[in-house]
């Protein structure tokens, strides 16, 4: 996979389940970089996400108007591309959806308004799936979990969450704490690559999922791969991916 490359992110253990699609896939060393776009409003955590898969720690605050590419080398057994571009994506952002193998739609559950704008970008996701032999991985992620035990926080519920996965013809749902669960976010990058094994050792076919929930905060059959010897993580700040 060429073209240019994406920016960045303590934790408690919370019993906020991560809900999601996912596929007994097999081999994932045919992907040495894999390119991510996050996209949703400004606030819902795209950055922290990012980061927090990056470094494992997490950073609440972010500058909302750059727009940020992260690579992160070694981890899972690849090497990452994540692009974040800005809260409201700019017309340029359709040439990084072609580059992209997955898009990741992020809302949070404590903002109806951010839910909303998930189908809003299905045209944008239906845009760029047009005319390529594999299709992106697609993922719909609702963050902010560990605020839904407060009263009156939560304004999704994880049924709506699922409801709007399959609405949107995603992969995959998660319903997480970035904050909380370091183990929460790296399911959803391993899930990326399970996904991405299936659809290039099929392509052109229809990817079916089914629902794996857990109640114990991690997805126990997610197992993560004894860790790499080292990896590197960097930013870069420009814009244009071609």
């Amino acid at each position: 996979m060429d073209g240019d490359s994406p920016p960045l992110a303590s934790t408690k253990k919370r019993n906020s389940p991560p809900i999601s699609w996912g596929l007994g896939l097999a081999n994932r060393d045919c992907f040495k970089t894999v390119k991510v776009i996050l996209l949703g409003q400004p606030g819902v955590g795209k950055s922290a996400l990012a980061v927090r898969f990056a470094t494992k720690r997490f950073i609440g605050e972010y500058d909302c108007s750059t727009d940020r590419i992260y690579r992160v080398d070694n981890h899972l057994g690849s090497s990452w591309e994540i692009a974040d571009p800005p809260g409201y994506p700019p017309a340029s952002t359709e040439p990084k959806l072609r580059w992209a193998d997955a898009i990741v739609l992020v809302y949070s559950v404590t903002d109806r308004v951010s839910f909303d704008e998930t189908s809003r970008l299905r045209f944008l996701v239906s845009h760029a799936r047009r005319g390529r032999k594999v299709p992106p991985v697609v993922l719909l992620v609702g963050n902010k979990a560990d605020l839904s035990c407060s009263p009156g926080e939560r304004m999704v519920s994880a049924l709506e969450g699922q409801k709007r996965a399959k609405e949107i013809e995603a992969h995959a749902f998660h319903e997480i704490s970035v904050r909380e669960s370091v183990d929460q976010v790296t399911a959803v990058f391993m899930n990326i690559l399970r996904l991405l094994t299936e659809l290039h050792s099929s392509p052109g076919q229809q990817t079916s999922f089914r629902l794996r929930a857990c109640t114990d905060g991690t997805l126990n059959s997610l197992r993560r791969p004894s860790p790499p010897p080292s990896r590197r993580f960097s930013i870069s700040a420009r814009g244009n991916l071609l």
